[in-house]
């Protein structure tokens, strides 16, 4: 069996900042104690995980505001992940007089850059993005102005008000984006439409669709909660009609998905350790024909 090792995969810069940002805050003992990670850092098990096992503290209850998870929590560190926090978090965290640090990747912060700045010259903002994502709802947080559009139906449930601002969360699928922008302009005629998928998501889902010619299944290496890795998924599946299947270690490996197969790719999420990856890689490898 042969086994295709799709490139780029694992960590993106934004990511490895991140995790790099908490090991070293771990490490400062000019911080106040005890250091907590507001979220997932990333959204990978694993990686979080590790980061527990240095003495951080992940604060994420997918059913309670980051807002309530801090309310209560009047000394210490709070590190804020990679995705983006609404603004009054950030106060909020401040005024129970704790120490905040920022680890949101820099493409978010330009996404809510040009968010603010359309708002300004009197825009009304279109964000596509996955509902109740922690970086759609930083972004969702900035105005009432700012409205969701996850899907093509969603416009058909929706009158929007021009003059419109069109942008996305920057995990979003470049598969999925065209359409909503196409219907978006036939549907309005002032609208101004940018697409923020950040450069590691556009070249890990380009290298699926390039890389997934000519072989039999793909692996994807990430968490169920990374929205790139599903992504991936998603990609694999619906544009290179590749059987696939999302796993978060070796140990999800099914054999009987493998019969037959005489070659199968391997990627991975932008939050996925190499080292799960290179695992899954080397047993495949190591597997006889």
């Amino acid at each position: 069996m042969i086994v295709k090792k799709i490139t780029p995969r694992g960590f993106c810069k934004g990511v490895y900042n991140a995790v790099d940002i908490v090991k070293k805050s771990l490490n400062d003992l000019t911080l106040p104690r005890p250091i907590y990670v507001l979220g997932f850092i990333v959204h990978n098990k694993a990686v979080v995980d590790e980061l527990t096992e240095l003495g951080a503290i992940t604060l994420d209850d997918r059913l309670t505001s980051r807002l309530d998870l801090i309310k209560d929590i009047t000394k210490g560190t709070v590190i804020l992940s990679a995705h983006g926090t609404d603004e009054a978090v950030k106060e909020k965290v401040l005024s129970n007089g704790l120490t905040l640090i920022d680890a949101t990747c820099n493409d978010v912060y330009k996404t809510h850059d040009s968010i603010k700045e359309h708002l300004e010259k009197g825009y009304n903002i279109v964000y596509i993005g996955k509902n109740n994502h922690p970086e759609t709802n930083a972004s969702l947080a900035i105005s009432p102005k700012v409205i969701l559009i996850e899907t093509l139906e969603d416009l058909d449930r929706i009158i929007l008000k021009e003059p419109i601002f069109v942008t996305n969360q920057t995990t979003f699928s470049i598969n999925d984006i065209k359409p909503i922008h196409e219907k978006i302009e036939k549907l309005y005629k002032n609208v101004i439409i940018t697409e923020e998928i950040c450069n590691a998501t556009r070249f890990r889902q380009n290298a699926i669709i390039e890389g997934n010619k000519d072989v039999d299944f793909c692996y994807i290496v990430g968490d169920p909660r990374s929205n790139n890795s599903k992504n991936l998924v998603k990609i694999s599946i619906e544009v290179t009609k590749t059987p696939t299947k999302l796993i978060e270690s070796v140990k999800d490996i099914d054999l009987t998905d493998l019969q037959g197969v005489k070659t199968v790719s391997v990627s991975s999420g932008a939050s996925t350790p190499n080292k799960l990856t290179q695992e899954v890689i080397d047993f495949l490898t190591s597997l006889k024909n």
